[in-house]
């Protein structure tokens, strides 16, 4: 390089314990390391990570950078903002929620969502280069009108995930009892489908084991549907074995995987889905429905049914849960596939694939 590339991110929220915010940090640490001047520009920071950041709404007074890279996943004035600017840009998309699956519930997200696909558009046709975290992503963008995309997978260092709190596992397990515990990580949101959760369940807790207990760890995304969850298992008898975790720190999060006995994705949208990875990372084995990215991100590493009926799902996890031979066949699939994601392996992926870029700025 004949000078030092200035490269500035942009995102609609820096946040830490979020798959999108902790790729976008990782991304600038490999940026600094290829010899870059690299930022990170947000509409928001959550605390933990406002220091890691600077408001997008001051960008204009710095000088222009060589490259942009923008973290597409949902509708924000950050996108707007890109759109009035010529500069080479890269487009690392997410995905974005279907609209159709908010409308329903918060009309407003939907309505932002509605504006991002919008904005992806106007900006797929100016980009030089699409980063997909897979390849139901790139199809995406190459049908947003990207002209070359490159399939890199999300920035995941396991070793963020590696130490539990030991405190945290030994009260879980006395609060779990003797039961198998399934589990779920992922915001509360229509199309992630903890409604399809709760409903196999109770089916499980009514036909194969009364002493189970059911964790869902995430934030909410929607009021109306979060409320509904809790009307959900309070209709099905359930109540009282299904916890509502929100959003916890690593540790914690950690002693959930060491405690559950499955991780349970019913999702019906995800554009690559990294608490599959951190399952795999724990050595849990994976159920979960054949929808969108869920399957490729697999790729054999879980038993993925294509039939998310409340009957059909609890048999899987019985069969998963019961036969510690169908068990292990998974975990070691997991850990098998979990060196595909590698921090070596996908940070070699973005500096070939960003590497052409800089040297021409």
């Amino acid at each position: 390089m004949s000078h030092q590339p200035v490269v500035h991110q942009f995102t609609a929220v820096l946040a830490t314990r979020d798959a999108v915010g902790e790729h976008t940090i990782e991304l600038n640490r490999l940026l600094l390391e290829m010899g870059c001047d690299a930022s990170i520009y947000a509409a928001h920071f959550h605390p933990e990570a406002r220091r890691l950041g600077r408001d997008f709404r001051r960008h204009g007074d710095e000088p222009d950078p060589d490259l942009i890279i923008y973290q597409a996943s949902t509708g924000t004035p950050v996108a707007d903002y890109l759109l009035s600017r010529r500069d080479k840009l890269v487009l690392d998309y997410h995905n974005m929620t279907p609209p159709e699956f908010f409308d329903p519930w918060e009309p407003a997200v939907g309505a932002e969502l509605h504006h991002g696909r919008r904005q992806l558009a106007g900006l797929a046709r100016r980009a030089v280069l699409g980063l997909a975290d897979s390849e139901f992503n790139g199809r995406e963008l190459v049908r947003a009108g990207v002209r070359e995309v490159v399939v890199a997978p999300i920035l995941f260092d396991g070793s963020a995930f590696a130490v539990a709190d030991e405190g945290a596992v030994e009260r879980f397990r006395a609060e779990s009892g003797s039961g198998p515990v399934w589990l779920f990580v992922g915001r509360l949101a229509p199309n992630k489908a903890q409604h399809d959760v709760i409903a196999a369940f109770a089916a499980y807790r009514a036909e194969v084991a009364a002493g189970a207990r059911l964790v869902l760890v995430g934030a909410s995304s929607s009021g109306a549907y979060g409320s509904a969850l809790e009307e959900l298992v309070v209709a099905l008898g359930v109540a009282d074995a299904v916890v509502f975790a929100g959003s916890v720190p690593a540790g914690e999060l950690a002693a959930w995987y060491r405690v559950a006995d499955v991780f349970v994705c019913l999702s019906e949208h995800e554009g690559f889905c990294v608490p599959l990875l951190e399952a795999m990372h724990h050595r849990l084995p994976v159920v979960a429905f054949d929808s969108s990215a869920v399957p490729e991100t697999l790729a054999g590493a879980g038993l993925v049914v294509g039939d998310k009926s409340p009957v059909v799902v609890a048999e899987a996890v019985a069969r998963v849960v019961s036969d510690s031979e169908v068990a292990g066949r998974l975990v070691a699939r997991g850990v098998q596939r979990l060196a595909d994601f590698d921090i070596s392996v996908t940070s070699q992926v973005f500096m070939d694939a960003l590497a052409p870029l800089l040297e021409t700025s």
